[in-house]
């Protein structure tokens, strides 16, 4: 293997790795975190909440792609759990934003959770729901607009000292563009979506510490 080889498979690494560490069900866990100790006091009654507004967003979701990967793999087109499985599907990209945000929701809410997990639960829901539309004619960053919208509650929520964590966005589009998985359009157009739903929701709901 040559140097150019292999400098690019090492690029190639690294942006994979910073795809992962900075995909959008692992940035949720800390953000869902910090909101819940931020409002619900003392104590380990934030763990409590975090655990029930992260748990569904997270499995149910992964549950979904799992039926249909066996459902599919019954006629041997489908043999794992893959991205295209949702992604490249408008419909399920629809249940799949459903089954992120309601059973999450209906928790905190039929358990009197800290309302700014039921606001950032239901922001980020609406955005997925917006890129599935969106989507349906054009392939906006689903990873970009997630985890934009997720770094936009913290800003509602702490101010503007969590405008740092915008500087994960460049990381996330540059690996994202290096994976080949979007151009620079399609994540700008993602990062849009995040921050103006985001802000949409939030600031109507009244997302605040």
């Amino acid at each position: 293997m040559n140097i150019v080889a292999a400098s690019k498979n090492h690029n190639v690494e690294v942006a994979r790795l910073i795809s992962n560490v900075f995909h959008p069900w692992v940035v949720l866990a800390p953000v869902l975190a910090l909101a819940a100790y931020q409002t619900a006091g003392g104590g380990l009654e934030w763990i409590k909440w975090a655990l029930l507004a992260y748990i569904p967003a997270l499995f149910c979701p992964l549950l979904y792609a799992k039926i249909v990967a066996v459902r599919k793999s019954r006629n041997k087109s489908e043999q794992k759990i893959s991205r295209s499985l949702v992604r490249d599907n408008a419909r399920r990209l629809f249940v799949s934003a459903a089954l992120f945000g309601i059973p999450s929701a209906l928790i905190l809410y039929f358990l009197n959770g800290p309302q700014n997990l039921f606001i950032i639960i239901m922001g980020i829901t609406a955005v997925m729901f917006v890129i599935a539309l969106v989507n349906i004619k054009y392939r906006a960053s689903f990873h970009l607009s997630m985890v934009t919208c997720m770094l936009t509650s913290m800003w509602f929520i702490f101010g503007n000292i969590a405008l740092f964590s915008f500087i994960l966005l460049p990381l996330l589009g540059i690996s994202r563009y290096q994976l080949g998985e979007h151009t620079p359009m399609q994540m700008t157009t993602g990062f849009i979506i995040g921050l103006a739903i985001g802000c949409l929701v939030f600031f109507s709901m009244g997302l605040t510490a």
